[in-house]
């Protein structure tokens, strides 16, 4: 009877798993991991039934509490969650509110958990040997290492995926371990810093300029690569008011563009967050005290974002909410059709909404745009009508179609400028645009196949494939000397920008700019590791970073 009870059991899992864990390769992996614990708590128990029920118990409150968490947040349940959540009882609850289903399948887990595993507990002898059950374990430890690595990377937007529940919360273990073991969501110097930074007040001298961020989606210098064959005019779109293109060093390739826009936003580097990198929006998200949206409230400025997607979108609307940002129009707010549309789309509504704003206020303006027009999909022409160059005789085709992409983006840059100049003669502007990251048909330079997974791409943090670039552009302003270094790591640009505009600085930005000096424009692998650690330590015990 038991053991026909333990297959039922077994059976059901196995089928849900393949329902809900995704790939072939992750459900044989949620299987085997499964069987591992199962097995584990059988050596402990030496019993059959009783583990396998609370396990299952456990697994189903597991299920029911990642859903209604991605329902709430578009996030699934990570480890580190027990962290970050503790004490926050009243947003837990509003995760259950009109959801009455899963609460029940949650509470009935509960239930069996522990009042269905006592019974069977109970009833059920201590009759398997462990001379039986220990082998079976190892093998099937064995068999979950094995099956890892056929499993290969996950995926970097997995928690953003509305399954893969149970697999995904098992495996952030991993990563939430190493959070604890190097003390800390970001790493840091172990002992308290002597100094802790003081927020001190903003008064500029005369009214500082207003300030336009781009964040160009997937763009950067085709003149990195001498094999690429492209119109020459694309240059412009590279170079600042100086006449130089100033290169930028980013930490991910092909995607990943919050890891960029986290560091700009934070003047960080998300490789100090080790595996918790994909999630510093989500988990630091009303904690952050020190953001270049701050930075410039404290300096008077309105600050608004221009975003191409809804603003819940990877789980980053409380991050955008509470980083200093006072208005986000999102693709709902701007009135998109779909979260791919022109430069020019994105950048009229914000020239628009500038015009409201000097209409109606003395206040400097900050303005955060994101573009998207040179986005994957590459097999597509994006506005087919609009004729422009694209890739010289030979460029393979998803690399012609990114450049026809950059014809457009340098369009309807200097279509920005322009209107500006002629909309605003007695406003000042200072334009800062940089790469998020490199486009997945680069890779095709490396010796990469378009069926290749951009988790299996490895380049060195050296590589052009990690280099993109910023640029600082003046409309009726003109910048000060931008930083004569070759390579600067993109951590440094919200303090390249304040500087820019010539405003009085917070302390903790002015260290980073004797980092960026000390360190000569590197910052995750400066040469002075220690007082980058330190600095850590600092924004930390000042209260400007939570440690966890």
């Amino acid at each position: 009877m038991r053991i026909a009870a333990v297959a039922v059991i077994a059976a059901l899992l196995v089928w849900r798993f393949r329902q809900a864990e995704g790939s072939f390769a992750n459900f044989v992996f949620t299987c085997f991991l499964t069987g591992a614990l199962y097995a584990g708590l059988a050596v402990l128990t030496r019993r059959l039934l009783a583990p396998l029920v609370g396990l299952t118990a456990f697994i189903a409150v597991i299920y029911a509490t990642s859903y209604v968490k991605y329902q709430a947040t578009t996030f699934v349940l990570h480890a580190w969650d027990f962290v970050y959540y503790f004490g926050a009882w009243g947003e837990i609850a509003s995760w259950w509110s009109g959801r009455p289903l899963a609460l029940a399948i949650a509470i009935t887990g509960l239930v069996l958990l522990f009042v269905g595993t006592w019974l069977v507990w109970r009833r059920e002898p201590a009759t398997i040997a462990r001379t039986l059950s220990l082998p079976v374990c190892a093998l099937l430890i064995g068999a979950t290492v094995y099956t890892a690595q056929a499993r290969g990377e996950r995926p970097h937007m997995l928690f953003n995926f509305p399954d893969w529940h149970w697999s995904s919360f098992l495996i952030s273990f991993e990563e939430s371990f190493e959070a604890i073991r190097r003390g800390g969501l970001i790493e840091a110097a172990p002992q308290n810093a002597p100094h802790p930074f003081v927020r001190s007040a903003c008064t500029p001298a005369t009214k500082p300029p207003h300030i336009i961020l781009i964040h160009e989606e997937s763009v950067g210098p085709p003149s990195l690569f001498p094999q690429i064959k492209y119109d020459p005019a694309l240059d412009s779109l590279f170079k600042s008011f100086d006449g130089q293109m100033h290169k930028m060093r980013v930490e991910t390739f092909g995607g990943g563009s919050w890891l960029t826009e986290s560091s700009v936003l934070l003047g960080l580097s998300s490789q100090f967050f080790g595996g918790m990198k994909h999630f510093i929006q989500f988990f630091t998200a009303g904690h952050l005290r020190d953001t270049l949206p701050f930075a410039l409230r404290d300096c008077g400025y309105r600050t608004t974002m221009f975003y191409p997607a809804f603003k819940g979108f990877f789980g980053n609307a409380k991050f955008f909410e509470t980083i200093g940002l006072d208005e986000i129009f999102d693709r709902k707010a701007q009135g998109a059709k779909t979260d791919w549309e022109s430069d020019r789309f994105y950048f009229d509504n914000a020239i628009a909404e500038i015009g409201r704003h000097v209409g109606q206020s003395k206040k400097p303006l900050f303005v955060y745009i994101q573009t998207m027009s040179a986005h994957w999909p590459y097999d597509i022409a994006f506005q087919p009508k609009i004729e422009v160059p694209g890739g010289g005789p030979g460029t393979p085709p998803q690399i012609s179609e990114y450049l026809r992409r950059l014809a457009m983006a340098r369009i309807d840059y200097d279509h920005l400028k322009a209107e500006l100049a002629q909309r605003f003669p007695n406003e000042q502007f200072l334009i800062v645009q940089y790469g998020d990251h490199h486009a997945m048909p680069v890779a095709e330079l490396y010796g990469y196949k378009d069926q290749d997974d951009v988790k299996d791409m490895t380049f060195a943090p050296d590589s052009p494939a990690m280099t993109t670039y910023y640029g600082v552009d003046g409309v009726n302003y003109t910048p000060p000397p931008l930083p004569q270094i070759d390579v600067v790591d993109v951590g440094y640009l919200g303090a390249i920008l304040l500087e820019e505009a010539r405003l009085p600085m917070p302390a903790s930005w002015r260290e980073r700019l004797r980092l960026m000096n000390v360190c000569g424009g590197r910052y995750y692998d400066c040469p002075k590791r220690d007082e980058v650690l330190a600095f850590h330590r600092r924004l930390i015990d000042s209260g400007l970073l939570p440690k966890y």
